[in-house]
């Protein structure tokens, strides 16, 4: 390997109490003297724990690994900023009023394509030359800190140093990678200390003490490792082709993969599902820059094992920012469902989420979760495909939208129309419409309506019968409107309906971790099958608050896998 031109950093490494809290003594620094100190750091991504199931791991791409700036933090033994000097040196920046500083890696070794403890190493040697007389006791490094918001590092006016405490708890950003808006590349993913728990305690990187020499060479030969990973996680989805299949131009189009089977029955129908792309929803809008963790876990109550592993400085399981719906806060992030256009094996990251409790209702929760846009179709008798614009009205099941106003007027038979008050018309389709759901409805719920009147004379009556007489005397509009309205309806307009399925992590069935998003985790879903006619989608601009009609046989069959990126895997059927 070769080593990088020398950077003047001041450093040491945390560990155990270093990571509990700033208020906690975190080792001695040694004073420097006259002569330079030299500390040489390798950044080392972190790779797979013990295991012999190669399957289990997976090294980033190219992308995904890039490390192309580190920050490294000083902090003094009671977790105090430990301001560095200017360092004066191209490529450095950083020092003065900072306890940080910041250059780019001269070389790296990547170990892609073999399954080892560690996916990437970069090597820096460091100088200390502190602003006060003593070493730094402990230092924490932050892979591509440039892609993070600046208020998440206090990189702004009268900001730029942070005690440890705030860097290890309060540094909160939204922001964990770059994605081009033209090309949709994705670089400078954020990594930061992995964080694991050793002898109960949390640790976030390693100790430096008997690491720092009076020479470069004697430094590279022990040199300090700060294990890092990054802070997002990875999702990509498949189908299982035994129960899909590609279109044939007829059926559906030939990049699109359709039900093999049917997925319910509507009439004397058979009814099939296509699926229009993937995304996520009920996503975590924020992420700490370090992995918070709670001593206290076990492998049984996670469900899994193990679930923190020393000699390979990782953990498994983490605590996320929690949700907030309160004005400006986290609430669960959601798309639209012409938003949900993922292809099959293509991949989108997300910041962690787990619950903090076991989960148990699988309907109503804030898990991360896994969403399909599909179109329902289905062929008559004459061998031509429509879509199955499937609708349900006061529990009918009826099949297309100009039927379902036809069950509604109908419903409301009682009513007629006039526009001069000589002739009068039995309320019929072409009277109704449908509008969105509003704050107070399902938002899968669409609300039948009357239709507009363009001239803006048409009136309302009832009619009244006296042996051969018949008698229309008008009621009021709002009065029409209101029992109209009362009833709300279902409609699967152009046959759009979704499907999801909360994304599974590591744990055992019923356990904590049995459902999460977990950083530098690679969850990989793949579909075993659809059942039922989904979550009906009347405008697809409308974001979609992931729900399933009380009712509804829905399922959707799904493999999950999680991957240096630890992978896990997850079989998925689509619905209930």
């Amino acid at each position: 390997m070769k080593i990088p031109k020398l950077f003047p950093f001041a450093c040491v490494a945390l560990m155990m109490s270093a990571c509990a809290s700033d208020k906690e003594e975190i080792g001695s620094g040694t004073k420097p003297g006259s002569d330079p100190q030299y500390l040489a750091v390798n950044i080392v991504n972190v790779g797979a724990t013990p295991t012999t199931r190669a399957a289990e791991y997976e090294n980033g791409t190219a992308e995904e690994s890039a490390i192309k700036k580190v920050r490294f933090y000083f902090f003094n033994g009671d977790g105090s900023p430990y301001l560095i000097k200017n360092p004066g040196i191209e490529g450095v920046t950083g020092g003065d009023v900072k306890n940080w500083l910041e250059a780019s890696p001269a070389d790296d070794t990547s170990t892609s394509g073999t399954l080892s403890q560690i996916e990437k190493i970069t090597q820096t040697v460091l100088v200390i030359n502190g602003v006060q007389d003593a070493a730094p006791a402990a230092i924490v490094a932050v892979v591509n800190p440039g892609t993070v918001e600046a208020t998440t590092l206090q990189n702004e006016e009268g900001g730029d140093v942070m005690r440890l405490s705030e860097l290890r708890y309060s540094a909160v950003g939204r922001k964990f990678y770059n994605k081009d808006a033209t090309t949709g590349a994705v670089s400078d993913f954020v990594m930061s200390n992995s964080v694991y728990v050793n002898a109960g305690e949390d640790v976030c990187a390693s100790l430096v003490a008997g690491h720092v020499t009076t020479s470069a060479e004697t430094a590279k030969a022990k040199p300090v490792d700060i294990y890092v990973e990054r802070v997002v996680a990875k999702v990509t989805a498949d189908v299982d082709n035994n129960a899909f299949e590609l279109g044939n131009g007829t059926n559906w189009e030939a990049d699109k993969y359709g039900t093999k089977t049917a997925v319910g029955k509507s009439g004397d129908y058979d009814v099939y599902a296509v699926i229009e792309g993937w995304g996520l929803a009920s996503e975590n809008g924020k992420a700490e820059v370090e992995k918070q963790v709670n001593k206290t876990w076990a492998d049984g109550t996670l469900g899994f094992t193990p679930w923190t592993t020393a000699d390979y400085h990782r953990c498994f399981w983490e605590k996320s920012v929690g949700f907030d719906a309160g004005m400006g806060a986290n609430p669960p992030i959601n798309p639209t469902f012409n938003q949900l256009n993922a292809k099959m094996r293509d991949v989108l990251y997300t910041l962690p989420n787990t619950p903090e409790s076991k989960v148990t209702d699988l309907k109503n929760n804030d898990l991360t979760k896994l969403a399909v846009a599909a179109t329902l179709k289905y062929k008559d008798a004459s061998n031509n495909w429509h879509y199955a614009e499937i609708c349900r009205y006061n529990g009918v099941s009826i099949l297309g939208i100009d039927n379902l106003k036809r069950q509604v007027a109908l419903t409301f038979s009682q009513y007629y129309t006039s526009t001069d008050g000589a002739t009068y018309t039995q309320l019929s389709k072409d009277d109704i419409n449908f509008k969105d759901p509003d704050a107070t409805t399902q938002q899968y719920l669409v609300t039948p309506t009357l239709a507009d009147d363009a001239t803006g004379t048409k009136k309302y009556y009832t009619k009244t019968n006296t042996g051969t007489t018949s008698t229309f005397t008008e009621v009021p509009k709002a009065k029409v409107l209101a029992a109209i309205e009362a009833d709300k309806a279902e409609i699967r307009r152009d046959g759009r309906a979704y499907y999801y399925v909360p994304i599974k992590h590591l744990g055992g069935t019923g356990e904590l971790a049995e459902y999460g998003i977990v950083r530098n985790h690679f969850y990989k879903i793949t579909f075993t099958g659809i059942t039922g006619f989904g979550t009906p989608v009347y405008d697809p601009d409308k974001v979609v608050k992931p729900a399933v009609p009380t009712y509804q046989d829905t399922y959707l069959a799904a493999r999950v896998q999680v991957l240096q990126w630890r992978v896990v895997n997850q079989n998925a059927s689509l619905g209930n």
